[in-house]
């Protein structure tokens, strides 16, 4: 594996860390939403979508899957803060009525690592992919 790696480009190294975070992503969230009643399919879709284009990038080196995969990944970031907006302004106010203010560090957990997913496909964009 190290030797593998080693004859790749710092451009395919982000790619497979982007998909490796994105898996991890994906599993902290199908492990984390179901509990709470706060599963959205579009966030697993994007995920899925996202990681399923970054096989491709590994495979066939393409800008445009890179560029779609990146969009993938930042909708799962924004609609899972999104859809846990309600969690937020409990937390900020200090009462459980809209959300579960609990669950804020959870959710923020999952968003970094998401969003670290994110910038490593946009980082691996400027970098050469090629071997």
């Amino acid at each position: 594996m190290k030797n593998f790696l080693a004859k790749k480009s710092y451009g395919f190294c982000a790619v497979v860390l982007a998909l490796i975070v994105a898996v991890i992503s994906l599993v902290r969230y199908l492990a984390w939403a179901p509990a709470h009643n706060a599963t959205n399919a579009m966030v697993v879709a994007a995920l899925v979508i996202g990681i399923v284009l970054n096989v491709i990038i590994m495979i066939k080196d393409e800008d445009l899957l890179l560029v779609a995969a990146t969009a993938c990944y930042s909708f799962a970031v924004f609609r899972h803060l999104a859809d846990q907006v309600g969690s937020f302004v409990d937390a900020f106010q200090g009462i459980n009525m809209f959300g579960d203010a609990t669950q804020v560090g959870n959710i923020v957990s999952i968003a970094i690592v998401m969003g670290i997913g994110v910038l490593l496909t946009i980082i691996s964009g400027f970098l050469r992919r090629e071997v």
